[in-house]
């Protein structure tokens, strides 16, 4: 029988941004300690941490102190976060600046899965639910990011393949897909530009002739929609409910015109960090490590390792039509005049994302992607949800986060 160690929540800081808790501490040297075990030693894992941490981290509380109980010993412990302050703050100030009805950001290292910020906000209120969790919000076009990334690792289509369509980008009918005919007006983009422009025919004629539902399904799977990616905190399934034998319902799953494909904003940023990681889709970790008072190491996070759910080869494809998004598709408003001056040699790709939902109420923006300047990197995904109004687009939130993550002079 296993022995595992009982940790209380023993101090709060309740109601405080997270910004602020870290910032309100400074943490106790760690010092070296003897190579061991720690887990057998102290009995603290990733899967007490989760079974501690969970219920505050979804209340946005972020406990400090933790009380650990081993083996007849307790000790008082500090929790160190991974979170990076300047982000957080930096993205705190923005979102409050523009006031979204609800603004939802994170960041992540995508080589770790480490969480380097977790933001939330609503207009009109307090927000008393951590609402980078949430489980419910339809993932809309960032669903094409999966769909792309199955058609392109089965061999079928690559980022210059040319899917010809009739109609806007933004439609989705049945003629155009199940009944495609070229006429004088039919395009002919290659792909990187159809999932720049997010082109929903494309997408869903990729979907339904060069993958098929069945193995749709199971490529959404490998990107962590329909199980658990917990990784030291409870994170809701992102689900991808559509029956593969139904034509049209693997039509609308592959283009992301269904409310029935859900995703949480922090699936959403470790979706895509699997673009510059070789194709995987990592644990999220909050918890950096534990200390006691005399500063002995009790827990220090090891990511895990996890297979990857594409060819890193199928990755750099998805890097090219992500950059495109960019550079001339459905994000290029936002980073409008940043390729200049200290940020001219950064790399940034995304997918945007918008489709009308109803929990909450109002129009989902999307926008996620991938920030890197040769070993510096982090992927994020940013959601803003507005009811009536515009308040701020998603793409110039993370704009904002690149800026601050790759600034002059930052520490």
């Amino acid at each position: 029988m296993k022995l595992r160690a009982r940790v209380y929540l023993y101090s709060f800081l309740l109601g405080l941004p997270i910004a602020l808790i870290l910032g309100a501490f400074g943490w106790p040297t760690v010092l070296s300690s003897i190579e061991r075990d720690r887990s057998s030693v102290w009995g603290i894992d990733q899967e007490l941490i989760r079974d501690t941490i969970s219920t505050s981290i979804s209340r946005n509380f972020y406990p400090q102190r933790v009380l650990v109980h081993h083996n007849n010993r307790s000790r008082k412990a500090q929790i160190r976060y991974t979170i990076d302050t300047q982000l957080q703050h930096e993205i705190e100030s923005v979102l409050q600046a523009h006031r979204p009805d609800y603004g939802v950001f994170v960041a992540v290292d995508p080589d770790t899965g480490r969480v380097l910020a977790i933001a939330n906000h609503r207009r009109d209120s307090e927000v008393r639910e951590n609402l980078a969790l949430g489980g419910s919000y339809p993932s809309a076009s960032v669903f094409k990011l999966v769909t792309a990334a199955a058609a392109i690792d089965l061999g079928k289509v690559n980022a210059e393949t040319v899917i010809p369509f009739n109609g806007k980008s933004s439609s989705l009918y049945r003629k155009n897909v199940l009944h495609h005919k070229n006429n004088q007006w039919t395009q002919h983009l290659p792909l990187r530009v159809a999932f720049a422009k997010s082109v929903n025919t494309v997408f869903g004629r990729i979907g339904l002739e060069h993958v098929g539902g069945n193995q749709l399904r199971q490529y959404a799977k490998k990107f962590g929609f329909n199980r658990i990616l917990s990784g030291d905190f409870q994170l809701p399934e992102s689900k991808s409910t559509f029956n593969p034998e139904i034509d049209w319902e693997v039509v609308e799953t592959a283009a992301g015109y269904t409310r029935k494909n859900t995703l949480s904003p922090v699936h959403a940023a470790l979706l895509a960090a699997s673009v510059i990681n070789g194709g995987r889709i990592l644990q999220p970790i909050l918890v950096d490590s534990m200390t006691d008072d005399n500063g002995i190491v009790l827990y220090a996070n090891e990511p895990v390792l996890t297979e990857a759910a594409i060819l890193p080869k199928a990755a750099k494809q998805l890097q090219i039509m992500m950059r495109e998004t960019v550079r001339s598709g459905s994000a290029q408003q936002s980073f409008k005049g940043f390729a200049r001056g200290h940020f001219a040699d950064i790399e940034v790709g995304g997918k945007t994302g918008s489709l009308r939902g109803s929990n909450p109420q109002g129009t989902y923006d999307w926008f996620i992607g991938y920030a890197r300047r040769g070993e510096q990197k982090f992927a994020f995904a940013a959601l803003c949800i507005n009811e009536s109004y515009w308040y701020v687009k998603s793409s110039y939130i993370a704009r904002k986060a690149i800026e601050n993550f790759f600034a002059p002079g930052r520490i």
